[in-house]
């Protein structure tokens, strides 16, 4: 199992039931000891550098933040979902 240890951002929360299955370690938004819900996002970028976690956001604003602050972060970008979305629409 890898060392990696992800921070998820409270707007992607739900992804951690998929990252138990997996046996990943992460953190939440709003756990003990990590920042409350609606933190700003340079909180939640120097939370992350300060313990060496990997964002998990689908915030373009975080994401920039992380980048400010030489944070690694995986970005799911939301308009890519509703292209497949409207892809998937437009053939069934």
């Amino acid at each position: 199992m890898s060392d990696i240890e992800f921070l998820i951002d409270e707007n992607v929360l739900g992804l951690a039931r998929y990252l138990e299955t997996f046996d990943i370690k992460f953190r939440r938004i709003g756990d003990k000891d990590c920042p409350e819900k609606g933190s700003d996002d340079p909180t939640v970028a120097k939370f992350a550098h300060k313990e060496n976690l990997v964002v998990l956001t689908n915030d373009d604003k975080l994401k920039k933040q992380c980048d400010l602050f030489d944070v690694k972060c995986v970005f799911n970008d939301l308009t890519v979902f509703a292209k497949k979305v409207k892809e998937y629409t437009d053939t069934h």
